[in-house]
């Protein structure tokens, strides 16, 4: 079994032809939120007793990746996902899910278990707790699973996302989901 890259867990959660497309046929381009993450994940801070870029796997499930930050509250080991974006209420799903599975590769690659975690969306300056729950851990097996069935599929799903999901998404020009919800881009 090949391992995929722990931070296409989110990528499939949030759309699976944008997994597809980045992913199998190397669609990524580097807009500005991708310079922005690269940025903000290079400049992380992290406190003496933290770690910052541990790596992680999980032979069960054929991930591996990097966990942004690992600290530690009250002594109970909590993991830290960066992103470029604005928070709201609660974790976007796909975050969320991104956090257990680091957390999931932490337990079984370090012995380290994390019961909860925080998604900072950095535009916002604000931090969402994330309670890692059953229906969490069971999203990150349906998005493992996805994500092999995709890396057998002859062609990208189609668009099953709404139009605001698609506004500045790096892969929207290979995407054109315009074009497939008009049905003239059924090509995929």
């Amino acid at each position: 079994m090949d391992y995929l890259p722990l931070s296409k867990v989110n990528t499939v959660a949030y759309c699976g032809r944008r997994f597809y497309l980045e992913y199998i046929l190397g669609e990524l381009h580097a807009n500005h939120h991708v310079i922005e993450g690269h940025y903000l994940h290079e400049k992380a801070y992290t406190e003496g007793d933290e770690l910052s870029g541990l790596w992680v796997w999980s032979d069960r499930l054929g991930l591996v990746g990097v966990v942004d930050r690992l600290e530690w509250r009250k002594g109970e080991a909590c993991v830290v996902e960066y992103k470029v974006g604005r928070a709201s209420e609660e974790a976007h799903p796909s975050d969320a899910i991104q956090l257990v599975a680091q957390a999931l590769c932490l337990l079984e690659s370090r012995g380290i278990e994390a019961r909860r975690g925080f998604v900072y969306y950095h535009k916002s300056h604000a931090r969402r707790e994330v309670a890692f729950t059953p229906e969490l851990f069971a999203a990150v097996e349906e998005a493992v699973a996805r994500m092999r069935t995709l890396l057998g599929s002859p062609r990208p799903p189609g668009v099953e996302v709404p139009r605001s999901k698609c506004e500045g998404c790096s892969v929207r020009g290979a995407c054109q989901p315009e074009l497939w919800r008009k049905g003239v881009a059924r090509w995929a």
